[in-house]
């Protein structure tokens, strides 16, 4: 990194989608082969020599306490509980501890971006925010008719020409004064794009995200490509 980030991690969610797992933990903490999500994560932030971390905790957040009292102690560990708010809420809570670029993530998803090359992108277009995009992958087949309901082309899950969003945003903190007026972090990505003032960094290496059990199983079997990932050319 040519330039000094903090990592703002949001792990404030119930994960009522993978409940039991999650009655007593934030779904950060959920495990994948043996270790916590948020565990993966924070490897792959050090990897890039991020160690101001930012935690923007809600649900269950005395087990994040817990977690970072015995795991990832060489890094620097803000952690804040605004409670149960939108994702916007929990980034002005933690805004006194963010004095420059951060790099927004989401607590429940791994992805094998270059931070770096994430910054030289932003820098490089001139960008006032950046969020990092990922092919979107069909979860059915798709069929093709002609006009008289022939199926003339057929593909199983194809990848789609649009994009969807996996975190990793780069904020200047002066983005931090432009969500004073939103109540809604969906409501200010909106703004951004309206006002084009939000480049997208398309992402297409490895892409984990654990919501429901079904992605936890998908998370079990692709965690060792991102650990593979995450291990060559650490810097």
């Amino acid at each position: 990194m040519k330039k000094s980030v903090t990592a703002l991690i949001l792990c404030g969610g119930k994960g009522e989608r993978l409940r039991p797992l999650t009655e007593s933990i934030p779904k950060p903490l959920v495990h994948v082969k043996g270790r916590p999500i948020l565990s993966y994560l924070l490897d792959h932030i050090q990897k890039f020599g991020i160690t101001d971390i930012v935690i923007a905790a809600g649900f269950k957040a005395e087990k994040i306490r817990e977690f970072f009292s015995s795991h990832h102690r060489g890094l620097k560990v803000i952690i804040v509980d605004s409670g149960d708010v939108d994702i916007v809420e929990r980034v002005k809570a933690c805004a006194p501890h963010l004095d420059g670029d951060f790099i927004l993530f989401y607590g429940d998803t791994l992805a094998d971006v270059d931070l770096g090359k994430l910054q030289d992108f932003h820098y490089a277009r001139g960008a006032q925010a950046t969020i990092t995009l990922y092919p979107l992958k069909s979860q059915f087949g798709l069929a093709t008719l002609d006009d008289d309901a022939n199926v003339t082309r057929f593909e199983e899950k194809p990848t789609l020409d649009r994009w969807i969003n996996i975190g990793n945003f780069y904020y200047p903190r002066e983005a931090l004064s432009w969500m004073r007026d939103f109540s809604s972090y969906a409501a200010f990505l909106e703004f951004l794009g309206h006002e084009k003032k939000l480049k997208g960094y398309k992402h297409d290496g490895v892409h984990i995200t654990v919501n429901t059990f079904r992605e936890l199983e998908d998370a079990e079997q692709n965690i060792h490509e991102f650990v593979v990932n995450n291990t060559a050319g650490k810097q």
